[in-house]
């Protein structure tokens, strides 16, 4: 409960993880959230997988929209499904903020961005800066509640440090290990 604490006090959260405990601390937050209307907003993994993850944990599904920005990286035509909007790439920011903002729209309670860090690999900084401060505006006009995850690494502390400003908290449990 302790995620749902953090979202309680605070709007917009980034949270830095150690990348050992990465996929468990999600899995946690979708746990916690499962009975509130998600966006869970994946640049790492596919719809499919998530899904599968999710039900073997005993999540509820029904309550998660996805966008999907890695299945049309390995599949032409991914099959279409009602709770799921597929982007071209992660690297698509025009695209992928189009979508946020049409699911904003929907009133889902939360909004899990996994991850932040991953955009690095598919764009430069400035760009991802400017998008992730538009992105919190449009968050900050609406009654989801945000949080948005990353590595907590050393080799992307610019990108970090600047979107930190963006957010309400930002809390680092990257130095944790199990």
């Amino acid at each position: 409960m302790e995620h749902v604490k953090m979202l309680d006090e605070h709007k917009t959260v980034m949270l830095l993880v150690n990348s050992q405990l990465y996929n468990e601390t999600i899995l946690e937050i979708v746990q916690e959230l499962s009975q509130k209307k998600v966006c869970y907003i994946s640049l790492n993994k596919t719809r499919d997988s998530l899904i599968d993850l999710f039900s073997k944990k005993g999540v509820n599904v029904n309550n998660i929209g996805f966008i999907d920005a890695i299945t049309k990286t390995i599949m032409d035509y991914p099959d279409e499904t009602e709770n799921c909007t597929y982007i071209s790439s992660p690297g698509a920011l025009t695209e992928l903020a189009i979508a946020i903002t049409k699911f904003l729209k929907l009133g889902f309670d939360y909004l899990i961005f996994d991850s932040l860090t991953n955009l690095l690999i598919y764009q430069k900084r400035a760009p991802i800066e400017k998008f992730m401060s538009n992105l919190i505006n449009k968050i900050r006009n609406t009654e989801t509640r945000a949080i948005f995850c990353a590595l907590g690494v050393q080799e992307q502390q610019l990108l970090l440090e600047q979107c930190g400003m963006f957010v309400d908290n930002v809390v680092d449990n990257s130095k944790m290990v199990k």
